[in-house]
């Protein structure tokens, strides 16, 4: 890990269930810290769904080990949204978050 990459404070947010009163439950995130990150380039894909073309992208990112963090959680960095589809240990110091941005 080069330190000097990590250029992006990234806001990590874990998932909360709430009860919405009906006997269901609504999920909403939680601040979980932030951490320094340092994002890869990007893998863009495009799809057919219902007769138009979804763009779809993807992110790795890089950050400091942390063992907590699961698929479901949020990260925030500069405005952007991302849903974390996967977080693995890639050595004893850095974990790896494959990311979707979130365009709603």
């Amino acid at each position: 890990m080069i330190s000097g990459r990590m250029k992006w404070r990234l806001s990590l947010l874990r998932p909360v269930k709430t009860p919405d009163g009906m006997g269901g439950s609504k999920t909403g995130y939680q601040d979980a810290g932030s951490v320094w990150a340092e994002f890869r380039i990007p893998n863009f894909k495009e799809t057919s769904a219902v007769g138009a073309v979804v763009g779809e992208l993807v992110r790795l990112v890089s950050i400091r080990r942390r063992s907590d963090i699961r698929r479901g959680w949020r990260a925030q960095s500069e405005g952007r949204n991302y849903d974390i589809l996967s977080a693995y240990d890639i050595d004893r110091e850095t974990t790896m978050l494959v990311c979707r941005e979130v365009t709603t």
